[in-house]
């Protein structure tokens, strides 16, 4: 039988709140590395752009002078550069570089640029390199640039994590409130106010504090039916078993009328022990006089000789087993409510004899239907009741259907007091 568990939060869920801390901190953080990526990106291609226009600048000069001076056209700034001509002696690294334009070749821990053009002279290639450590000229720039980086980028993460920590408090605390309101939802706390700046927030408040009052009104209902059926449902039956019992002392009344008394006896024992049940049931804490240890096997056969009238009517019988009946700390009308209730079901849809087993606390009670309508149309209190009765007292309750047979099974544990 499912349970509604959900009001008692057994299942652990995941935090709201934590999941908002989540996805703004990987946020922050993916903007944080966009933003440093930009920075590299930038400034390494500011560093080739700075050194492709600086060497392209000296190759230039030196083709534009060439036809007017030959080969004793000024090379390229020699205390910076180092030009080559493939046609000459030049390192052999450069060999493998015969497409004009600009470069980068790791020469150890050197890292050397150097562009490639067209000599000229109208043969082979002019290389153009800088010398050792003469590209680094930008390395205070960049050094400079990385402070600036790490500086900007420090102040924005710090902003941001603190704009973080105002965004997730402005929602936060709204719904920690609504959180903390959710608990004074039962009758026994006074109203709460609506105080929640946000326009959505205050519109579950005021949801809250009318369901609060509709609970209230619920609980207020509840009690006045319970107080008003202990008095005006107990009096009347009384009343019928009294006058059942000064009719049944009458003399030389007629079997049917003998039959009538019997069952205007059996009638108010019922509604006696329904509206008993029914009471208890609507308390929200059951008080301890009313739990007593009884036998499973005793009022399981006494459930079953008052019900042995209704058996031979339908010629029908129940073959009982029992093996080690225990007791069990209940509400006598509880036990007896569920037991006959199962047996009147089991009867009422079964095309032959019941089996009703009884081991230690375990009852099972299995009727053929073989394969008619089994819907319960409702006998008696019907089988809501004894899965609201077994809710309540934790009674594990089991219903199975098979091609052939309808199975129900409860377990009669003793109930404990918190």
């Amino acid at each position: 039988m499912e349970k509604v568990t959900d009001l008692n939060n057994t299942i652990k869920h995941p935090s709201f709140f934590k999941k908002i801390r989540w996805t703004f901190g990987i946020l922050t953080f993916l903007m944080f590395s966009l933003f440093w990526s930009v920075i590299y990106i930038a400034e390494d291609q500011l560093e080739i752009i700075s050194l492709h226009h600086w060497l392209d600048t000296e190759a230039n000069q030196y083709i534009r002078k060439y036809p007017q001076l030959g080969e004793n056209t000024p090379l390229p700034n020699e205390e910076e550069f180092s030009t080559y001509w493939s046609e000459q002696e030049h390192p052999l690294w450069l060999n493998s570089y015969k497409k004009p334009g600009l470069y980068e070749q790791q020469l150890g821990i050197e890292d050397k640029h150097f562009i490639v053009k067209p000599h000229p002279s109208g043969s082979g290639l002019l290389y153009v390199l800088f010398q050792d450590d003469s590209d680094d000229y930008l390395d205070e720039y960049e050094a400079n640039l990385h402070i600036l980086t790490l500086a900007l980028g420090g102040i924005s993460t710090i902003l941001m994590i603190l704009y973080g920590i105002y965004f997730v408090r402005s929602i936060s605390l709204p719904l920690r409130h609504i959180q903390h309101k959710v608990e004074l939802m039962s009758p026994e706390y006074d109203d709460f106010t609506v105080d929640t700046k946000y326009q959505e927030t205050r519109e579950i408040e005021r949801t809250l504090l009318e369901n609060k009052h509709h609970i209230a009104q619920f609980f207020t209902r509840e009690k006045e039916f319970s107080r008003f059926a202990s008095h005006e449902l107990r009096t009347p039956i009384m009343v019928i078993q009294g006058s059942a019992d000064l009719l049944a002392k009458v003399p030389n009344q007629p079997n049917v009328a003998l039959k009538a008394i019997n069952r205007l006896h059996q009638a108010s024992e019922e509604m006696t022990l329904l509206t008993e049940t029914f009471l208890l049931l609507g308390k929200q804490e059951i008080e301890s006089h009313h739990f007593h240890q009884y036998q499973i096997d005793q009022i399981l056969q006494a459930q079953l000789e008052h019900l042995e009238p209704l058996f031979a009517k339908q010629e029908m019988g129940a073959e009982l087993s029992i093996k080690e009946g225990d007791a069990c700390l209940a509400p006598s009308s509880f036990i007896t409510v569920v037991i006959n209730n199962l047996i009147k079901n089991a009867f009422s849809y079964s095309v032959g004899d019941i089996q009703i087993a009884l081991k230690h606390n375990r009852l099972c009670i299995i009727n053929c239907h073989d394969g008619n309508d089994t819907y319960n149309a409702g006998y008696g209190c019907g089988l809501v009741i004894v899965e609201r009765i077994c809710e309540r007292m934790n009674w594990p309750f089991e219903i199975q259907k098979t091609e052939k047979d309808f199975i129900t099974t409860v377990v009669f544990n003793s109930y404990e007091f918190n």
